[in-house]
């Protein structure tokens, strides 16, 4: 029994070894991909949950709503997030998308992340109550009640930083 316990205090670290090395560039994305995999949903016909917008909610609110929802559409690849955050109405400002949430669910139930906070950019202004997220394209959406109620994604620019809101001290 000893014999046992010894061998497993002395092999114990060893298993450290078993694991990539976060610090190694090449290996730290592929790393941190395969812990953060986000489940696909699409086995699910709409959304778990939608928002319900309420009135009270504040532009700080917003704004942390907003970076939560830019994380989880472009970073994290989260779809229960994402749609949490969505109200039932969308109205979609893209030529041949349908509007609701329940349009685009097909397109984003998988998890799939679109880049990383390195190669994107996220911008919240609370003058038009708008959230804007820039990757390959740019995406714009209008906030009400908290919730995402209208997307744009043509000829979108970003607004300049001194434009966006600063959330918890740190602009982003």
């Amino acid at each position: 029994m000893r014999l046992l316990l010894l061998s497993a205090v002395l092999s114990s670290p060893l298993t450290i070894f078993a694991y990539p090395n976060p610090t190694q560039e090449s290996n730290l994305d592929t790393y941190y991909d395969a812990i953060n995999k986000r489940e696909n949903l699409c086995n699910l016909k709409s959304p778990p949950v939608i928002c319900q917008p309420n009135s009270s909610v504040t532009f700080a609110e917003t704004a942390q709503r907003a970076y939560n929802f830019y994380r989880a559409f472009v970073v994290d690849g989260d779809p229960k997030t994402m749609f949490s955050l969505i109200d039932n109405v969308y109205q979609q400002h893209h030529p041949g998308y349908a509007s609701g949430p329940q349009a685009i669910w097909s397109l984003f139930c998988n998890g799939n992340k679109i880049g990383t906070e390195k190669n994107t950019a996220w911008c919240f202004d609370a003058s038009t109550n708008m959230s804007y997220a820039q990757y390959s394209t740019t995406d714009r959406w209008r906030w009400v009640g908290g919730c995402v109620h209208e997307h744009w994604d043509q000829g979108e620019k970003i607004p300049s930083k001194d434009k966006c809101y600063v959330l918890n001290a740190i602009a982003t």
